[in-house]
């Protein structure tokens, strides 16, 4: 009786471990055969991206066929390189949209001064070394509840943003940034990391070929001059720097960390700044911001 039992139960648990398996058993997609052939298409393809990349080395094609190769590696929707140096406008030098959307381009407003509420902007700034960065890595934390993102950032880049930063001469940078009206995934940062350190080599090597001659146009932007006047007639001068902390989506408690300041003391200078201004909440304080941008800033 007690073998016949032993055996049941013996049955019972090798079912249920041929149970387990099978529902822990992940069928594949395709066969090993068809995930070859896939896998050696894409190699293929990305192969022939990569030699028409350094074929446009020095030429004016590169940052276009790099992008174009970028996409067919990575899904993204909309791309950017960029040439940016302390206190001047960004040098747009290719730009590569998939045509999500039919609404107007609110880039051009981007690029004529809001960059300086862009998070990645600020991180070069304060110095971020060569690779990849994703948004959530250098955006305040509250960025994604911010005016800006809200209404400029989702319409100019998506829901996501990668960037790949090149660290040129002191104070200049090259930028890749790659949009997406989705969040990336965990995967999409891992390879674009592991792209970066042929993408950095290509970029720089591409960079002193082509050795541009003409100067960067150093002419302060609307939005910078903006933001320099915004409130100099009336704020103090700390007052007016947790203003701009604020338009760039920072909370107190960011505020008081990078200021080194109590939060209880920055929501007394905010709710100082707000009354002075006439406003009372952070959506007012960004509209009254965007309306300044509409009028004549003074001259230096």
């Amino acid at each position: 009786m007690t073998n016949g039992a032993d055996n049941r139960n013996t049955a019972c648990r090798c079912a249920e471990s041929r149970n387990s398996a099978r529902r822990w058993r992940l069928p594949p997609i395709v066969t090993p055969q068809e995930l070859s052939v896939q896998t050696l298409f894409e190699a293929a393809a990305h192969h022939q991206g990569l030699a028409k990349v350094i074929g446009q080395l020095g030429r004016p094609g590169f940052w276009q066929q790099t992008l174009m190769l970028l996409n067919q590696m990575l899904p993204f929707d909309n791309g950017l390189v960029i040439f940016a140096e302390n206190d001047c406008a960004p040098l747009v030098l290719a730009e590569f949209d998939r045509g999500f959307s039919d609404a107007p381009s609110p880039m051009p407003l981007y690029l004529s001064g809001l960059y300086l509420l862009d998070p990645f902007n600020q991180a070069m700034q304060d110095g971020l070394a060569d690779g990849v960065y994703r948004m959530e890595e250098v955006a305040p934390d509250e960025f994604r509840q911010s005016d800006y993102f809200q209404n400029y950032f989702r319409s100019a880049i998506g829901e996501d943003e990668l960037q790949l930063i090149l660290n040129l001469a002191p104070g200049q940078r090259l930028a890749i940034s790659l949009g997406a009206s989705q969040r990336f995934e965990t995967a999409h940062l891992g390879q674009m990391t592991l792209y970066a350190p042929w993408l950095l080599a290509l970029l720089r090597q591409h960079w002193q070929q082509q050795n541009p001659t003409q100067e960067h146009d150093a002419q302060v932007t609307p939005v910078e001059r903006a933001l320099e006047h915004f409130g100099s007639d009336t704020l103090s001068a700390r007052e007016l720097e947790i203003a701009r902390l604020v338009l760039r989506g920072n909370s107190s408690k960011a505020i008081a960390k990078r200021l080194a300041i109590s939060q209880e003391t920055v929501k007394v200078h905010r709710r100082n700044l707000y009354a002075k201004l006439g406003v009372s909440s952070q959506s007012e304080l960004f509209s009254l911001f965007l309306q300044r941008l509409t009028q004549p800033q003074p001259q230096e």
